[in-house]
């Protein structure tokens, strides 16, 4: 007899079979995270750090996020990138038909150039191997890039947090240092400021953060005090505006500039970087 005390560890995850919208293959495992099951929170880079629940065996979502065809290597952060099957009949994916178009005519050459480690199709399943995994959020930025060339809205900042992603991988795994991606963070951060090419006004003050933390981690204190002014100066302008205004966003640009100036304050102490706190 069991014990009726004994609990039964759930599954967090749930996996479905999506089919690729380039090449077609049906088989495409696609994960995604039950809602309230694992509780979330950030590091200092705004990346999801998945805590545990005794209820359910844990998982790093991270190293599931990017969904990737083996076949072909198309890939997509959401079910909805991929034709699947759902409650109301069939979806179909949602990526924009120039990218579709240029993975199309380009899939043996992407596959040439990311498949290093020639990682197998198995690789991609969960548990993930660290090779898999790192070549999902690759093949991520690379999809990113293609993005930005197609002038899709938003895909600056979708590869500018990616290569972040990357980064916080990389140090999870104990893979070498790649500074090289927090400066790609930057430039693509600093063009998203400039073009205020985000879905929604409260984004610019995160990427105001986010350009503080890479810099700061790259010595550039210079830039990063540059943009903890521009989070003041707003937060300044936003002070005086909600007296008329009330749903001017106060309380968000006040969290994200209290965020930088902390992480300013505290930049010589190193367990600020342990990115699994």
């Amino acid at each position: 007899m069991s014990d009726n005390n004994e609990e039964k560890i759930i599954n967090p995850i749930i996996v479905q079979d999506v089919e690729c919208p380039v090449c077609k293959y049906a088989e495409v495992k696609n994960y995604a995270l039950k809602a309230k099951t694992l509780p979330v929170r950030h590091n200092i880079f705004e990346v999801p750090i998945y805590d545990p629940n005794p209820k359910y065996s844990h998982v790093d979502f991270n190293e599931l996020q990017f969904t990737v065809c083996p076949i072909c290597y198309f890939n997509g952060a959401n079910r909805s990138d991929f034709n699947y099957y759902g409650s109301s009949g069939e979806k179909m994916s949602t990526t924009d038909k120039k990218v579709r178009h240029y993975w199309d005519a380009n899939s043996r050459t992407i596959k040439a150039q990311f498949n290093v480690n020639n990682v197998t199709d198995e690789q991609f399943h969960h548990p993930r191997t660290q090779e898999a995994i790192i070549l999902s959020v690759n093949l991520a930025i690379y999809k990113a890039t293609v993005e930005i060339h197609a002038k899709i809205p938003y895909a600056i900042i979708k590869r500018a947090h990616r290569y972040i992603r990357l980064y916080c991988l990389k140090q999870k795994f104990n893979l070498p240092v790649d500074d090289e991606l927090l400066k790609k963070a930057v430039v693509d951060l600093e063009e998203v400021f400039r073009l205020s090419d985000f879905p929604d006004k409260v984004y610019e003050f995160e990427v105001c953060y986010l350009i503080v933390v890479c810099c700061i981690k790259l010595e550039d204190e210079t830039k990063a005090g540059e943009y903890i002014k521009v989070l003041d100066m707003t937060k300044a302008e936003m002070t005086a505006e909600s007296k008329t205004n009330p749903k001017v966003p106060l309380q968000e640009v006040t969290k994200w500039s209290n965020k930088a100036k902390e992480l300013w304050q505290n930049r010589q102490d190193p367990s600020i970087w342990n990115l699994e706190k």
